[in-house]
């Protein structure tokens, strides 16, 4: 497709429109989104030629041209092309950054003036790109497609419209960057959590089959290693993964129960505690879809507000990420209903019920509940939010406090992602 002074498959093109939710390209864009058009494709794909002089357009494609001619000079546009190529979301957030970063190109400073603009700009488009990436990954169980109309995807190999769909979905909502950014942070130390936990499943020694571990191999395989003319063999035997070793068996603990957290929405969360309390059930939907554990995310203030549940390999609607806070506090009735929804699964195993709240209530039926959970082998987890951990121990054992919600403190960490 022609532009300004370059040629850009028609592909390319509609992946940018489509990824930054702009109309369909036309004879009639500006030149402005024109050289966008041009730059997505050498961003994307590369697949991008130089027009002839003649076919050039009269008026623009000589500022257009400078513009292509620096960035070819510099390294940090050929960097930002690595980062880019083949992710037409990324490349969509860097090119926005890139224009809006480069000033009014149509006045055509001097080179060394382009060059410096299009270095700063180099930079800043990074930056977008690893803040998207990042967002991408925090969110990556959270659903904005039924919310922001994306139609679905049918060709194999266009971008995903869920990622499409989160790359609008944090341009328009200033709050989701937010919490996409404390997400992160808090899934990033809960993962470097589980990945020190032991993971080894216990094993009992079935039957003889063929593989290349040193630890299972059998005693004539270990023979013929110490056999200085049976060596060879017996090392390509390892190496095609067809020598003799004891086979094992063992059971995966994981797909345990339900994994149901409970965020308090009273009128007291508002704010800073709302987004922490948010961004540590996104962390916990992320454990239980590792897991393959149904997760349950309940929203309460005097009552259940509302109820979220999501199967293994399913999405959460972002629409629960967005639910007002308002009214005070009733832990029991969180609980309770939580323990409903727990008993509704027959033949799990060990469930879980997290609580975050910053309120305390009257512990009227807190020993009945306990009770009632521990005689499912619930375990009842509780996390305030600047609130004394004796006001949570009526219900929640372990339980613990924290007032830093920037990130998530070892203690707290510990407590939500223990082995």
């Amino acid at each position: 497709m022609k532009r300004l002074c370059r040629d850009v498959s028609r592909w390319d093109v509609y992946l940018h429109r489509e990824a930054r939710a702009l109309p369909a390209a036309s004879e009639l864009d500006s030149p402005r989104r024109q050289l966008e058009d041009e730059l997505f494709g050498v961003l994307y794909s590369g697949e991008v030629i130089e027009l002839p002089v003649r076919q050039r357009h009269r008026e623009h494609s000589g500022w257009a041209n400078q513009v292509h001619e620096q960035c070819a000079r510099l390294p940090q546009f050929e960097r930002l092309v690595a980062e880019c190529h083949g992710d037409p979301v990324a490349a969509a957030a860097a090119v926005e950054v890139l224009l809006s970063s480069l000033g009014d190109p149509q006045m055509q400073p001097e080179d060394h003036v382009v060059r410096r603009q299009l270095r700063t700009a180099c930079m800043k488009a990074g930056d977008a790109v690893a803040e998207v990436r990042e967002a991408l990954a925090a969110l990556e169980h959270v659903n904005v497609a039924a919310s922001s109309g994306t139609r679905t995807s049918t060709g194999g190999a266009r971008t995903s419209d869920r990622a499409v769909a989160l790359a609008r979905a944090l341009r328009e909502m200033p709050r989701l960057r937010e919490l996409s950014r404390l997400a992160g942070r808090v899934k990033q130390i809960a993962s470097t959590r589980r990945r020190g936990r032991v993971r080894r499943i216990p094993e009992e020694i079935g039957d003889v089959e063929q593989g290349s571990d040193l630890g299972r191999l059998l005693p004539s395989e270990l023979v013929r290693l110490a056999h200085p003319r049976m060596r060879r063999a017996a090392l390509r035997s390892l190496l095609e993964h067809d020598a003799l070793q004891y086979g094992v068996k063992g059971r995966d603990p994981r797909g345990r129960g339900p994994l149901v957290v409970c965020v308090d929405k009273s009128g007291s969360m508002e704010g800073e505690a709302d987004t922490w309390a948010t961004a540590v059930a996104l962390a916990l939907l992320d454990q239980a879809q590792e897991e393959r554990r149904r997760f349950v995310l309940l929203g309460f203030d005097t009552e259940v507000k509302y109820e979220a549940i999501v199967a293994s390999g399913e999405t959460l609607p972002v629409e629960y990420l967005f639910a007002g806070c308002a009214g005070g506090t009733s832990i029991d009735r969180v609980i309770e209903r939580g323990l409903e929804l727990i008993e509704r699964e027959p033949g799990f195993g060990k469930a879980d019920l997290v609580l975050i709240t910053d309120g305390v209530s009257e512990p009227e039926r807190a020993v009945e509940l306990r009770q009632r959970a521990s005689s499912r082998g619930v375990s009842i987890i509780g996390v305030g939010i600047g609130v004394d951990v004796s006001r949570l121990a009526p219900w929640c054992s372990p339980a613990t406090s924290t007032s830093e919600l920037s990130t998530l403190d070892p203690t707290t960490a510990a407590t939500l992602f223990a082995a």
